[in-house]
């Protein structure tokens, strides 16, 4: 079912999945992410497995409310905070009378996930992390990615002309979503409806405020060391974006309750029905 909620003086797009008594699980997309970066096909089968699925877009994208976005030498401020994106997690809780849920992140949506998790203990089961940013520090020392890699990947994601028009804009996108989507197949399908729902809800610009929001954010290494939760992170073998596998595997061997399931060959996005049932297989022997 989808529903646009009042959540923190703002308008959230939800769509639910399942049983609304069965345990839930809310899934948190990453930046310039709409909800439906969470396919269809994986919350109908968590919600099958007896789960209540929650997706919705963040604020700032989608059907949720925009704000002017905070350009490079513009007077414009950042007009929210990573904070306010936790607490928009919470009132969708609140709005839906959850207690407790399974919160799941990808990319920004990790970050936000991992905060919500220090400041809400009790209101967090387990504590899903895909293609996580490491924002958990401490005294690890993480492996750069290498030079020619950075290069490359920086030059596709900076070389799309943001037209405004759907037809002249989509092969611009689907060029980078081809690069994030690793060695796997490339779905133009898949790729053809999370394309269009961008273009159906935004200008087509940077994510500025979503790449803004995530600048200064402390060294949480301590509270995420010292949580008393199951913290399982997702990593593609290629991915580069956030950061690199090998990087995860440092964070992921530091912390006390934490374990590592690589998707081989993936990228940073998923535009393939495989990497999904992948993903769908780790999540039902990970959840409880």
């Amino acid at each position: 079912m989808e529903q646009i909620i009042d959540v923190n003086s703002i308008k959230i797009w939800t769509e639910t999945f399942g049983n609304y008594n069965g345990k839930a699980i809310i899934l948190i997309s990453g930046a310039m992410a709409p909800g439906i970066f969470w396919d269809k096909t994986f919350c109908n089968e968590l919600a099958k497995s007896g789960y209540f699925v929650i997706r919705f877009d963040n604020r700032d994208i989608g059907f949720s409310t925009h704000f002017e976005p905070c350009r490079p030498n513009s007077s414009i401020q950042m007009p929210y905070s990573i904070g306010d994106m936790v607490e928009d997690v919470y009132g969708i809780l609140k709005y839906y009378n959850i207690n407790k849920a399974n919160i799941v992140g990808h990319s920004l949506g990790c970050t936000i996930a991992q905060l919500f998790a220090i400041k809400y203990t009790e209101e967090t089961g387990n504590l899903f992390l895909i293609s996580s940013p490491i924002i958990a520090t401490g005294k690890n020392k993480y492996v750069e990615t290498d030079e020619k890699i950075k290069e490359k990947m920086w030059a596709i994601l900076m070389s799309n002309k943001m037209y405004q028009d759907y037809e002249r804009g989509k092969n611009e996108y689907f060029r980078i979503w081809k690069y994030l989507n690793g060695k796997w197949h490339f779905d133009e399908n898949m790729a053809e409806e999370y394309t269009k729902r961008l273009y159906k809800t935004e200008y087509i610009e940077p994510a500025w405020n979503h790449t803004k929001v995530q600048e200064n954010i402390k060294d949480i290494f301590m509270e995420l060391n010292n949580l008393n939760k199951k913290i399982h992170f997702i990593y593609g073998e290629i991915d580069y974006l956030p950061s690199n596998l090998e990087s995860i595997k440092v964070l992921v061997k530091s912390l006390k309750n934490a374990d590592l399931e690589i998707i081989p060959n993936g990228g940073h996005m998923f535009f393939n029905k495989n990497i999904w049932e992948d993903i769908i297989r780790i999540f039902k022997e990970k959840l409880l």
